[in-house]
């Protein structure tokens, strides 16, 4: 019996997949993240995702996997849709407490599990509102708005119409007691 599925279970025993050596191939449509929702700026889409469940040498149940999804996030300063393609490598250690978290090896990310079953969406949303940047922009070339933004040079000008450049000149004078 092949250990890989094509379908995305909704819920999972992440230490008895680990024990079982399953991995899966899927797609998660963009619509059914609740929490990523609201941060976008269409809710078309879809997640793909390759997981890989296992139990390494220390004894460590862990999920490896990647996520790819293009998405579409709002840019701050143009506040048109921009987008976002996420790619992430993940690397997590099933834990069950905070003190185990912090005993487990540095090459995974733990991931607290509080109770079983875990909803296997839920940690692939996580995954990509980690993923997020915290204030989206488009390159400034691309952004709709760069004929409203002042060039750099522009910014380092202003910079010496300062009231408080005169203070940091001060600051610069060699007292004469």
């Amino acid at each position: 019996m092949s250990r890989r599925q094509d379908r995305l279970p909704v819920q999972v025993d992440p230490y008895r997949l680990a024990e079982q050596g399953r991995e899966y191939d899927g797609e998660l449509p963009l619509r059914q993240m609740k929490r990523l929702l609201p941060l976008l700026a269409t809710e078309t889409g879809v997640a793909a995702v390759s997981l890989r469940f296992g139990v390494d040498e220390m004894g460590v149940h862990y999920l490896h996997g990647t996520i790819q999804a293009d998405l579409s996030v709002a840019c701050q300063r143009c506040l048109e849709a921009m987008r976002f393609p996420a790619e992430i490598d993940l690397s997590l250690g099933f834990v069950g407490s905070t003190a185990e978290a912090d005993r487990l090896p540095g090459d995974h990310e733990p991931y607290i599990v509080e109770s079983v079953p875990v909803m296997l969406a839920d940690i692939i949303e996580d995954e990509l509102l980690l993923a997020l940047p915290q204030i989206p922009m488009h390159d400034l070339e691309e952004c709709p708005a760069q004929d409203y933004v002042e060039p750099e040079e522009e910014q380092d000008k202003a910079g010496q119409d300062n009231p408080f450049q005169v203070l940091a000149d001060l600051k610069k004078t060699p007292d004469k007691d």
